[in-house]
């Protein structure tokens, strides 16, 4: 880990992207409107700090604005932003002075990629064998990277944040291993379900 960006602007919401990982934004309030401004005309990236149900959690996502989508006769914007890495949020201000937005200081999270065991691999091939038949292609070495897993397996939010704080790698594989576990048991099902539709 390092420390970076003393004092970086925030827009707490409830996502949390991985590195690579993009996403739209509707822009609207005054506040953010200034922060997503000032970052374009700055070229600087802003946090997005994962908002639980009832508080406001210390991981997030430091993103960069990809795209201006639409600028609205209003003012409010639709942008595109992509996640450059993770981060866990060491100080948070509600705002800041001459800034209508929040701010905080964060600890840059280590990246996610490591190796992957063979019991993870071999159940990953199994579900990408059930899901693509005989379109499957049997080399996995270019798409078996930790994140095109977890791109793969649709995590939500929430357990993508659960994923990123873990931090032994056993643990994260064995995280993987179990949701990879669960798709196939439920892809399993829905082919069944669809094969005696079609016998009946």
């Amino acid at each position: 880990m390092k420390q970076e960006n003393n004092n970086i602007g925030l827009f707490s919401l409830r996502i949390f992207l991985l590195p690579g990982e993009q996403t739209t934004l509707h822009i609207y309030e005054p506040r953010y409107l200034q922060l997503i401004t000032e970052c374009i005309s700055n070229e600087v990236e802003f946090g997005i700090p994962y908002q639980g149900k009832t508080t406001l959690t210390e991981f997030g996502s430091l993103v960069s604005v990809k795209q201006v989508l639409k600028n609205y006769d209003n003012g409010e914007l639709d942008i595109l932003v992509e996640c450059k890495q993770n981060f866990k949020l060491n100080h948070y201000e509600g705002q800041t002075e001459g800034k209508l937005y929040p701010a905080g200081t964060i600890t840059l999270l280590r990246s996610i990629e490591h190796p992957l065991n063979n019991e993870l691999i071999d159940n990953i091939g199994k579900y990408l064998q059930l899901l693509h038949g005989d379109s499957f292609n049997d080399d996995l070495h270019e798409m078996l990277g930790i994140k095109n897993i977890v791109k793969m397996l649709n995590l939500k939010d929430d357990e993508k944040l659960r994923f990123m704080k873990i931090t032994d790698e056993q643990r994260q594989n064995d995280f993987l291993l179990r949701k990879t576990r669960y798709m196939t048991i439920l892809l399993e099902q829905e082919r069944k379900v669809d094969q005696n539709f079609y016998l009946n």
